[in-house]
């Protein structure tokens, strides 16, 4: 069986296009260091935007240190991987906490970093921010995990106030924010951010692509339902915060055929919502590569009810496979689709209106191949390269701030 890390790895090699030009990048960082709340071997929206960035800084010839909490590996291709001694947490162990680690700042004072960047800071994040402080170089943040919303969804609204707090100090005590979406941008703004900037997502529309479509793939997903009109299909961790019950009435269709791919703690909790009561739902497991690129391209339409993404990325990897999305009218994914063109937006937590707009994309192949082309031409126009050359603008904005800052300290 191969080395997960290395499939991931493989999957993301070609995502970024051709290296930028050198006049695109920012001449005056040469030295990044990086803190990830999350990275490898865990896959999420946090994990893979580091990787990536990680890709870009190393094939820019930028001197690199990455911060991660233990078990990261200990080097991508070259780069050391400083791994933070972390705590999972009992309710979601596949998420690891870092804790706050003294010899962080040692290891980061002997690098000497130009500038700092924070993905999703919260724990280690917080160290990066008053190291950062320190040294006296600039930091940029990227915000893409809503805590306070996650506080909610875990029934512990109490705790809602305090992360934001947490989180707020943090972001302001860098010199920019990068968020992922102008929803996400202007809630920050409310919440008291400063500096916030927008920085989207990029999806690898080679790999992405409705090409991959195969017999053999839709025979696997539809799993022997040879009633259903078509596959409507999820991908994404089983965590409580992605709100699977509100596909109950989709797997109670027999007109559809839903299939989910990825694995989680909640999973068993998943399976007994989708599968009891004469529902039927296929599951799949966790996917990479190849094999992640071939479902999507075999599925008919995508379904995410997710409330509390920042993001979405799998939305945009399921629009450049050709699926017409149905996601909640919540979060980022309010953002990605386009009501009526790409997909449709529902509101959240509404389970039969979840179905109606699958069957009724299912049953109307016309508005099907409409929106399928919309969401194709929308991921076409989302190159990973625009998005780093976006970061580049970021980082050359960073250091002109910092550096206005440590003028006016001075007199």
């Amino acid at each position: 069986m191969r080395d997960p890390i290395a499939v991931i790895l493989a999957a993301e090699s070609s995502a970024l296009g051709q290296p930028l030009p050198a006049e695109a990048l920012c001449s005056q960082v040469r030295r990044v260091a990086l803190f990830t709340e999350a990275f490898l071997p865990k896959v999420d929206g946090v994990s893979r935007t580091a990787l990536l960035t990680i890709r870009h800084l190393q094939r820019s010839g930028r001197a690199l240190i990455v911060f991660a909490p233990y078990p990261a590996p200990e080097q991508i291709e070259g780069t050391p991987i400083y791994r933070v001694p972390s705590l999972w947490l009992p309710s979601y162990p596949e998420t690891r906490v870092a804790l706050l680690w003294l010899p962080i700042w040692q290891r980061l004072r002997r690098f000497q970093p130009d500038l700092i960047h924070l993905f999703s800071p919260f724990t280690l994040g917080l160290m990066g921010m008053l190291g950062g402080g320190a040294l006296g170089v600039p930091l940029v943040a990227n915000y893409q995990t809503d805590l306070p919303g996650y506080a909610h969804s875990y029934g512990a609204p109490h705790l809602a106030p305090l992360f934001k707090a947490i989180l707020r100090y943090i972001h302001n005590g860098c010199t920019l924010t990068l968020a992922p979406t102008p929803i996400i941008a202007a809630q920050l703004r409310t919440w008291r951010f400063k500096r916030v900037r927008l920085w989207g997502r990029g999806v690898d529309t080679a790999r992405f692509t409705p090409s991959r479509r195969s017999a053999a793939w839709q025979e696997r997903l539809r799993n022997g339902r040879a009633e259903a009109l078509g596959v409507a299909l999820y991908v994404g961790r089983m965590a409580r915060e992605k709100h699977l019950e509100a596909l109950r009435e989709v797997a109670a269709d027999p007109a559809i055929a839903l299939t989910l791919i990825g694995d989680g703690q909640h999973l068993p909790q998943v399976k007994q919502v989708l599968c009891e009561g004469g529902r039927s739902a296929h599951f799949i497991g966790h996917l990479l590569g190849d094999d992640l690129a071939d479902a999507y391209a075999a599925a008919d339409v995508f379904v995410f009810p997710a409330v509390r993404e920042t993001f979405g990325q799998v939305i945009l990897e399921a629009m450049a496979s050709g699926l017409p999305v149905i996601a909640a009218d919540q979060g980022g994914s309010a953002a990605l689709v386009q009501h009526g063109q790409t997909g449709f937006l529902v509101a959240a937590h509404d389970a039969e209106a979840f179905r109606q707009r699958t069957r009724q994309l299912l049953t109307d192949s016309a508005l099907r191949r409409r929106m399928s082309l919309a969401a194709r031409a929308y991921a076409e126009g989302r190159a990973w390269s625009a998005v780093m050359s976006d970061l580049e603008g970021y980082y050359s904005e960073a250091i002109r701030l910092q550096r206005r800052w440590l003028r006016a300290r001075r007199c």
